[in-house]
């Protein structure tokens, strides 16, 4: 029994390593071949496991190397050097004097400057070609699978700006080109930003993303060459941002993308195609290219709106010049169906149902009517105008409100945390509407004298404040990460108090 050893000498057969079986080596077949009546395989030129002999020498001696690089230019006071593709430069055998040298050299070749340039770790081209490993992180097929479901099931929802299908016609390349790919990678950094399976490298995925549409950025200089896909992506890194970062970074980011919104002229999508009064779908073209752009606008003109209200701010899209009609309903942009669209002024005025992307940009101009009347209040009172313009606007305003407030009601009797995120958000934007309304009323100096109808407004506010928190509880109901994305909007927008 002594004599007795737990596996005989020798390599493991390749259908016993295969299906994680105990294999007895015996030669010329293995006893579980044997049993099985299959042909025993055994492979004698396996590599040995574990790093290369030598590996870890290399290693430390190149971190050495550059321990001693950063010691020297700390010493002379210089600043430091990031380049990724100085390590290339180190010799592979370990002799440090060397390496020193060159690096040294390269530094003198290559002085500090203060100017602006594109940063080394990635260098964009405008041709078809894109990297499948962006920096330092390996997107395997199954990841970029989970992550584009991730997307779809959880952000699409709330920022309703892309067709699957086309998505997939071009994401399915081989090689997409760069602009595609920063907007692919937009998208997965949101759709991570939502789930903690993919915590670990969130914060990576974002900075590597941002570095490309910065750098985008830097290596185009014609006015003309920005393109749809720069937009979408700038705009799904500024609700990352404001959900994961900080306000004042996503509140420049939205700046960036009201200006790429204006440069690609989104808002007049539709001047050319249709004529007001007809509203009717364009006939010919790509229809579907067509309703993305006017998803990209809308969505950045209720950034713009709420963003606005939540600092008191100016609005940067003027309501005024706008002939892009509204979003056409999600089963027709998604199944590539032409219906009949709405121009702004018509919805206000109509009482049909919208699709919830509508409704929220239907509310976001009420929102920034609101906004500019405070504007203009302000400004008069200063010059001690008159209140009697203001209670004109006012009135108009809240019957605006009041009329779209009913007409949701009607056509949305019940709505609950399961709803559509963005009528959720819609109905949160009418009672956050007619709160900021009061405050309004409630900032005339003359207030004694309009007492009965502030007390009205306060009324009102009342029973708005009630609704946001019933529906602010029910959105318990629904978990952590489907309650983050369903109030995705009201990060920068809800008006406070005060």
């Amino acid at each position: 029994m002594s004599g007795w050893s737990r596996q005989q000498p020798g390599s493991a057969c390749e259908e016993c390593r295969k299906k994680k079986l105990r294999c007895d080596r015996q030669r010329p077949q293995c006893g579980t071949c044997s049993d099985a009546d299959i042909t025993c395989e055994f492979n004698t030129k396996r590599l040995r496991r574990g790093p290369k002999q030598g590996g870890l020498k290399v290693l430390r001696s190149r971190v050495a190397t550059l321990e001693s690089l950063l010691r020297r230019r700390e010493e002379d006071g210089q600043p430091p050097v990031y380049d990724n593709d100085r390590t290339e430069n180190t010799p592979s055998d370990g002799s440090g004097s060397d390496g020193e040298q060159s690096q040294a050299s390269e530094t003198k070749r290559r002085p500090y400057d203060k100017r602006p340039s594109p940063p080394q770790s990635y260098r964009p081209s405008t041709d078809a070609q894109a990297p499948a490993v962006l920096g330092s992180l390996d997107i395997s097929e199954l990841m970029r699978t989970d992550l584009d479901h991730l997307y779809f099931e959880r952000v699409h929802p709330i920022v309703p700006i892309l067709q699957k299908h086309r998505y997939f016609s071009w994401a399915n390349k081989s090689i997409p080109n760069i602009h595609h790919k920063c907007l692919q990678f937009a998208m997965w950094t949101l759709a991570m930003s939502l789930s903690t399976q993919f915590e670990s490298v969130r914060e990576t995925m974002y900075t590597e993303t941002r570095q490309m549409l910065e750098t985008l950025d830097l290596c185009e200089s014609d006015m003309g060459s920005v393109r749809i896909e720069q937009a979408q992506a700038w705009i799904l890194v500024t609700f990352y941002e404001f959900l994961r970062t900080n306000y004042r970074r996503g509140y420049i980011s939205a700046g960036r993308v009201f200006r790429l919104v204006q440069l690609l002229r989104l808002h007049e999508v539709d001047s050319l195609t249709i004529n007001i009064g007809n509203s009717n779908p364009a006939s010919g073209g790509d229809w579907v290219a067509t309703e993305e752009r006017r998803r990209a606008f809308w969505v950045a003109y209720c950034l713009d709106r709420f963003i606005s209200i939540g600092n008191r701010g100016l609005l940067t899209l003027s309501e005024e010049v706008i002939c892009t009609c509204l979003p056409s309903l999600e089963t027709d942009f998604q199944n590539g169906h032409a219906a009949q669209i709405w121009f702004l002024s018509e919805a206000i005025a109509s009482s049909s149902q919208f699709s919830p992307l509508a409704e929220c940009a239907i509310m976001a101009t009420i929102c920034g009517r609101v906004l500019s009347h405070n504007h203009v209040s302000a400004v008069e009172q200063v010059y001690g105008n008159a209140a009697l313009d203001f209670w004109v606007r006012h009135e108009w305003l809240n019957s605006i409100l009041i009329t779209r407030r009913d007409s949701l009601a009607l056509n949305h009797p019940s709505v609950s945390a399961f709803a559509d995120p963005m009528l959720i958000f819609a109905f949160m934007a009418v009672h956050a509407t007619t709160i900021y309304l009061c405050e309004v009323a409630e900032s005339l100096k003359e207030v004694e004298q309009y007492r009965a109808t502030i007390i009205e407004y306060q009324n009102q506010a009342l029973w708005a404040a009630r609704e946001i928190a019933r529906l602010s509880k029910e959105q318990e109901q629904v978990g952590h990460f489907k309650a983050s994305y369903s109030s995705l909007f009201c990060s920068p927008s809800l008006p406070s108090r005060g």
